[in-house]
């Protein structure tokens, strides 16, 4: 244990050397100098403030579904948000950002509320799904978003943000641009409906990912973000291939990966998935170090065939892809 004059918060449960790959999807990263979890907002404030202390900085683990950690771990503190309680009241929901998100979607379901469908089978936090503006099939979570709660970091004073004031776009929010605002909770405006029918669309949802097979052990999912493509023949090209419409000019990361002959490409223990193109994902003995010159390779390559140039979706630390 640290010495006891620095830990400021004697409620807190301060860890040293952790490693923190068990604590991702990938199941990759060295450990954390420190590691602390918050369970509320007092312990979440009191860890900051050991941060603060020891002028080391911090970072936030959610549930690590969405994060490649660098094999040599983390100098500094790493908190685990752990406030995960959930309440209904007049249709409006109010959730903290520790809570699983594929947890609420189900429990949005048995209250009868519509608006988190598209997010069935969706890995990770609350928090980390509002930072990223996490979506699927159409929809995002910033779609049903009233009002975000959050942390500075800094001043450690809570705010409420509106909608308006978060800045969500496609798989970017305030949140994801300014890190020193921790998302702590978000009210979320849903629509009263049939529990059977919202149970069907939850279903619908599941069985797509499922035909799709965009489920991957020890991956973050979708590892680059769909571009916007401006060439019109890619466009089309795309179009004829899947039979479907181009949305927003934007194509599928994963056909592109395809398309410049990448599937299960590999270096080392890391690899793009032969089931999902945009998967990259650890066999069992990747490093961060694999899986970022992976990820380079796989950019490079579609850049130089495709002319189109991928960006991450994958949240980093302590790595530069």
């Amino acid at each position: 244990m640290p010495n006891a004059n620095l830990d400021t918060d004697s409620h807190l449960h301060i860890e040293e050397n952790v490693p923190l790959a068990p604590f991702t999807s990938f199941r990759i990263g060295g450990p954390a100098r420190f590691l602390i979890g918050a369970q509320n907002l007092r312990q979440l404030k009191g860890a900051l403030r050991f941060a603060h202390k020891l002028n080391l900085p911090f970072c936030i683990l959610g549930g690590g579904s969405n994060l490649l950690i660098s094999d040599d771990g983390f100098p500094g503190v790493s908190i685990r948000l752990l406030m995960d309680r959930v309440t209904l009241s007049g249709g409006m929901v109010q959730v903290q950002g520790g809570f699983d998100l594929t947890t609420l979607v189900h429990r949005t379901v048995g209250w009868g509320l519509s608006g988190l469908e598209s997010l069935a089978g969706i890995p990770g936090t609350v928090g980390g799904a509002v930072r990223g503006n996490a979506g699927a099939y159409g929809g995002a979570i910033g779609d049903v978003l009233a009002t975000v709660s959050a942390l500075d970091a800094t001043t450690l004073q809570t705010v409420t943000l509106r909608h308006d004031q978060c800045a969500f776009g496609y798989r970017d929010s305030r949140f994801k641009r300014e890190p020193g605002l921790i998302v702590t909770g978000a009210l979320l405006a849903l629509t009263p409906g049939n529990p059977d029918d919202i149970r069907t669309k939850v279903a619908e949802t599941l069985a797509k990912r499922e035909a799709k097979q965009l489920s991957c052990d020890r991956s973050a999912g979708s590892f680059f973000m769909n571009p916007k493509v401006t060439d019109p023949g890619l466009i089309r090209r795309f179009e004829e291939d899947q039979g479907v419409r181009c949305r927003e000019c934007r194509i599928p990361a994963g056909w592109l990966i395809d398309q410049a002959g990448l599937r299960s490409l590999s270096v080392g223990g890391a690899a793009v998935s032969h089931r999902h193109a945009n998967y990259l994902v650890n066999t069992g003995t990747a490093t961060a170090a694999e899986m970022v010159e992976l990820a380079r390779l796989v950019r490079r390559e579609v850049r130089l065939k495709l002319g189109v140039v991928l960006k991450e979706e994958v949240s980093t630390l302590g790595v530069v892809i």
